[in-house]
């Protein structure tokens, strides 16, 4: 323990110790109510998606069948007649008794004589011969098929809600319109070129903090850091110029003004 610690009393340390969480406390209280505010003002921002079928007609090749031509080789058995002619020689002795004649008198000497059978006999061959064609082919043909189909898409019905149903008995924002629209045209914005559509979104943004039950009782300081960053995120760079128009609505609703 240094000199300074033994100089302060165990009273003294306690208040500190009671400042410092009380501090402490207070600045979580106070990040708590700033989340609070930045969900409170987003959650007014909705995005309602429109979605719509379209159709899409493709193609693709799908298989139907066809035909298989295979060949095989098939053995029959056939039976052809055919004549065929056959020689058979014939040797005859006949007892003959007749005087030799002068002019067989050559025969009458040595000699050969030759006689020679034939035989047909049948010879086969086979001879291969083209009776049929099987010819296989495809035609392409092209026909026009109505698609029939029905397409689906998301229809978005705005309903205006009276002041009453949209703040529970709280004065709506239709009634500060006047008074918004006098702003206006005494400020600024209207010298500068600014229409009266290009600012509504401030009024109606301070409208909306000034109706939040979660930030009764606040003041315009306590709000505006986490107002001006809930403002940039939907609308970038332009929080300077707009937070004169919030701020007058914020006063206005919120009692201030």
């Amino acid at each position: 323990m240094n000199h300074t610690d033994r100089s302060i009393s165990p009273s003294q340390r306690a208040q500190q110790l009671s400042k410092s969480q009380q501090t402490t406390r207070t600045a979580t209280e106070k990040t708590a109510k700033t989340e609070e505010l930045r969900a409170d003002v987003l959650q007014e921002q909705v995005a309602v998606p429109v979605i719509e079928e379209e159709l899409q007609v493709g193609k693709r090749e799908v298989n139907r069948g066809g035909v298989r031509v295979s060949s095989r080789l098939v053995e029959q058995p056939v039976e052809e007649s055919v004549m065929l002619r056959e020689e058979h020689v014939h040797v005859e002795r006949h007892p003959v008794d007749r005087p030799l004649q002068p002019a067989a008198l050559d025969a009458f000497q040595s000699g050969t004589v030759e006689l020679v059978e034939t035989d047909e006999e049948a010879i086969v061959a086979k001879k291969a011969r083209v009776i049929e064609e099987v010819v296989v082919s495809k035609a392409v043909t092209q026909r026009s098929e109505q698609i029939r189909e029905t397409l689906r898409h998301t229809e978005v019905h705005v309903e205006p809600i009276s002041a009453v149903e949209r703040t529970n008995g709280m004065r709506g924002y239709e009634q500060y319109d006047a008074d918004f629209r006098k702003h206006y045209e005494a400020g600024p914005y209207s010298t500068h070129g600014y229409a009266y559509d290009q600012v509504a979104p401030a009024y109606l943004f301070g409208y909306q903090l000034g109706t939040s039950r979660n930030f009764k009782g606040h003041d315009w300081t306590s709000i505006e850091p986490e107002a001006g960053k809930a403002w940039e995120e939907r609308n970038p760079g332009t929080w300077e110029h707009m937070k004169a128009a919030v701020r007058h609505a914020w006063d206005k609703v919120s009692g201030k003004a």
